[in-house]
Order: C-alpha cells, then structure tokens, then sequence
C-alpha cells in the first residue's frame, strides 16, 4: 500500500522539494524519450494482444503476423496449443516492451536534473526488476515450450533491446 505510490510519486515530490530548470533542448530531449517509450510500450502490448485476440490471423506493420507454433502440457495434463509472435517489436527483441518502459523511467527521472540520485532510483529499481523478469521468463518459457522456445530464441536472438541484448 506504501511502495507503488511511493515509487510512481517519487520524481514529483523531489522536484517539489528541488526545483529544476531544464533548457529548452533538454526539456525537448525528455520529451521525445518518454514519448518513444511510450510508443515503443503500447505498440509492443497491442501488437501481442491484437495476435492473440486474432489467433494469430492479423497484420503487424502492413505484413502478415509470423509465429512459431509451441504446445505445452498443464499441470492437469491437458496439451495445450499456441503461437509465438515473431512479427513487429517481438521480432527485434523479446521483451521490447520493457525497454519502452525503462525509457519512460528514465525520461521521468532525467526531468530531475543531476543534484541527486534520489529521483533515479525509480529507473534503477525497474531496470533490475525488469532485467531478473527476462532471465526468469526465459527460465520458464524454455521449460513450458521446449524446442519451440528453443526456435523463438533463434528467430528472435536478442532479449530486450536489439542488436545489443
């Protein structure tokens, strides 16, 4: 009840406190960062639900969606069969949407100049939280699909941010 108002207030109550004047330039730089966070975060989500609502049968950037097919056997014992989204962001990384998200952390905690670390811890915090999700979904995506994970990860090599990991 305390941690995420905490963590999501955090830059607003230090610049309350500690007043920045940003440059124009700078200001126009934080701007364009959280902006293309933000649209790097919301197009990766709505590319991956818009193919899942469609099963598979959609068009993502004016091409149609490729996927490598996986199954996977619950805990019941059911088989279930899926799809892993090889098309738009989820064919550059993995996990493009964490990198939007880290952008915009990081736009937010930029806005509050240099003084302190303070306001950074934001950016910092979900950078590992979100670093440890990858290794963890990986963990688990190798064990529920197999080989299939096994095809994804050559099809798609790179973790979060492509061509650097």
């Amino acid at each position: 009840m305390v941690w995420i108002p905490f963590m999501y207030t955090l830059q607003a109550a230090y610049l309350a406190r500690h007043p920045v004047r940003l440059s124009p330039a700078a200001t126009v730089g934080i701007l364009v960062l959280a902006g293309a966070g933000y649209a790097v975060f919301l197009s990766a989500n709505r590319q991956r639900d818009r193919f899942r609502r469609s099963d598979g049968a959609v068009r993502i950037w004016r091409r149609e969606a490729t996927s490598i097919p996986a199954r996977y056997v619950t805990a019941d014992g059911a088989i279930h069969h899926t799809r892993l989204l090889t098309s738009g962001w989820w064919g550059f990384a993995r996990h493009a949407n964490y990198a939007g998200d880290i952008m915009m952390a990081t736009a937010v905690s930029l806005a509050c100049g240099f003084a302190h670390a303070l306001p950074y811890f934001y950016a910092v915090y979900l950078t590992a939280l979100l670093v440890h999700r990858i290794y963890r979904d990986d963990r688990r995506c190798r064990e529920k699909y197999g080989a299939a994970w096994e095809a994804y990860c050559a099809a798609v090599p790179y973790r979060m941010v492509p061509g650097v990991w």
